[in-house]
């Protein structure tokens, strides 16, 4: 349903107007073209004796015309009373010259005080002038000048007063008009809440399929995606289902898989109110109606999603139609946007293992270092209690934690023997490197950490900073930890690999003074079997490699 939203119409007054008047000090009254003032505010005695004088009501008649037409700008009705037109809304054509009232803001000035005119008011009302004049405030009273600046200012506040007030009003009426789309708005965004791109696909369909069976309020719904949908993966044939289920998962996606030869490829939303005549056996018992929504991506069905009769017992309507229908758009775009994601992540991490394998291949005793190390680094880190993103990122970390080793020499890389002092600060410089050659790659800034700290030591005594205990980044302690490990479990130019009953021996001994202890007691008990699994892969690669390169 489209709605209209009414023009907003604002008070030639407005409350905050007059307050602001009322503070300054200034009178201020609606005037019509028979020279009637009518006060829209308390007024002095001596303004109330002037407004009501049949003479000056004459003269605010004559002058009608000019005041219209001089918006902030003062208009002499009598020596020492000036009006100031404030602007307000053009008159309506299907509003007559009598009707209309202009706004006025009320000066007086000090001719007030030698005015012929008061005199004459005085004696109409029968009235001593020394005593009229008593009820001058005459420090309220204004010089020219002084009015014609106040006048300019009069103006431009009254400008500002109604634009406020217009857009006030604007707003209240859009605030209205969502108001009375909120129940529509509301079951959108219940439906929507959840739906997060970091959220796995499986657990984006269970939750969409639960919020969108509460929302609507069916005794049970279904999900189902079809078989042989390779660019599903995993999800391809899965079901998920919500609510009062009659039946098993097994049944339900049989009876989804009949609805989907039933009704072949529809596109729309569709309520079925006779299902004895659809070819589904024991169908009609499990609901008296049944709403069946595709899922479609690119023009083509993907599965569906169908639920039935409603928990009050009303029909299904238009609006539970449209709803699911939305929804079931939503979700092909969220599909779409994960194969998408996990298309990109593949290729990202892809040739993240080509760039670090090309870095460790540089020495053929740390071929599929990186990789170790990340793999070893995410396990500690989930072994550790950190969530599933933190993990991921310590991995992505893990395999770049030595791409700084670009800038260093292979001749030193690969020195069989030991090194000497300058060689050895070659080395020491990789940290850095990796880090400047990070930092230009936004998605990476918070990888950096991993990279620069790993070799700092909970002493204190490590490098490239010296920093120690928690004042090492996380990424850092947890990476270091599973690189020295990598390190003393795998053979070296200088070295063969330690035992791993020795490798744990050390850890334990250096927990506290080059590893942080907590994360070592928990490295300890880690599962090895899958790291040893990845050492014999990476040794067979390497070995068929130097035998291939033998025969060429």
């Amino acid at each position: 349903m489209t709605r209209t939203m009414r023009p907003i119409q604002v008070p030639i007054f407005t409350d905050r107007l007059i307050e602001r008047l009322t503070a300054l000090q200034i009178s201020a009254c609606l005037v019509s073209s028979n020279g009637v003032c009518s006060p829209v505010c308390d007024l002095r005695p001596i303004e109330r004796m002037i407004l009501g004088a049949p003479a000056f009501r004459s003269t605010v008649a004559r002058l009608f015309e000019q005041l219209s037409e001089r918006a902030g700008q003062p208009v002499k009705v009598w020596p020492g009373v000036y009006f100031v037109p404030l602007p307000s809304q053009r008159r309506r054509r299907s509003q007559s010259a009598a009707e209309t009232q202009i706004p006025v803001a009320i000066l007086c000035g000090q001719d007030l005080l030698d005015s012929e005119h008061m005199h004459l008011l005085c004696d109409q009302q029968k009235m001593d002038m020394t005593a009229a004049l008593q009820q001058i405030d005459r420090t309220a009273l204004l010089s020219p000048t002084e009015i014609s600046r106040l006048a300019l200012s009069l103006g431009w506040m009254k400008q500002d007063s109604v634009e406020l007030d217009r857009r006030v009003a604007e707003l209240q009426a859009m605030s209205q008009h969502l108001a009375e789309s909120y129940e529509e708005l509301s079951l959108m965004y219940k439906l929507s809440s959840n739906m997060m791109v970091n959220q796995t696909p499986d657990s984006f369909l269970g939750n969409a399929c639960y919020e969108l069976q509460q929302v609507v309020g069916l005794r049970w719904m279904v999900l189902q995606i079809a078989d042989h949908q390779d660019n599903l993966c995993l999800l391809s044939g899965q079901v998920f289902n919500a609510g009062q289920m009659p039946t098993g998962k097994r049944a339900l996606k049989q009876i989804g898989l009949q609805l989907i030869e039933e009704l072949g490829q529809i596109t729309e939303p569709v309520v079925l109110d006779d299902l004895s005549r659809l070819n589904i056996p024991g169908l009609d018992t499990l609901a008296h109606h049944l709403l069946v929504v595709p899922l479609v991506r690119e023009g083509v069905p993907f599965g569906l999603i169908f639920g039935a009769d409603k928990l009050d017992d009303s029909h299904i309507s238009s609006i539970d139609s449209k709803l699911c229908s939305s929804l079931a758009s939503t979700m092909s775009i969220f599909l779409q946007n994960a194969m998408l994601y996990e298309d990109m992540q593949s290729m990202f991490l892809g040739t993240l293992h080509a760039l670090t394998s090309s870095i460790d291949a540089k020495d053929s005793y740390t071929h599929g270092h990186s990789e170790r190390v990340a793999l070893m680094s995410r396990n500690l880190a989930k072994a550790a209690g950190l969530d599933d993103f933190t993990c991921e990122r310590i991995y992505v970390s893990g395999l770049v934690h030595d791409v700084g080793k670009i800038g260093v020499p292979e001749s030193v890389l690969c020195k069989p023997g030991r090194l000497t002092f300058e060689e050895f600060e070659l080395i020491k410089q990789h940290p850095e490197i990796g880090a400047k050659i990070l930092q230009d790659i936004r998605q990476m800034h918070d990888l950096i950490p991993g990279v620069l700290y790993h070799h700092e030591r909970w002493d204190g005594n490590g490098y490239p900073h010296g920093i120690a205990g928690n004042d090492i980044p996380l990424f850092g302690r947890v990476i270091g930890l599973a690189d020295a490990f990598d390190a003393m479990s795998t053979n070296r130019t200088y070295r063969r690999a330690l035992k791993h009953e020795d490798v744990m021996a050390e850890i334990q001994r250096c927990a506290g003074t080059q590893f942080d202890p907590e994360l070592a007691k928990v490295f300890t008990e880690l599962d090895f079997g899958p790291f040893f699994a990845m050492v014999q892969k990476h040794q067979a690669a390497f070995e068929e490699g130097v035998t291939t390169e033998d025969e060429d």
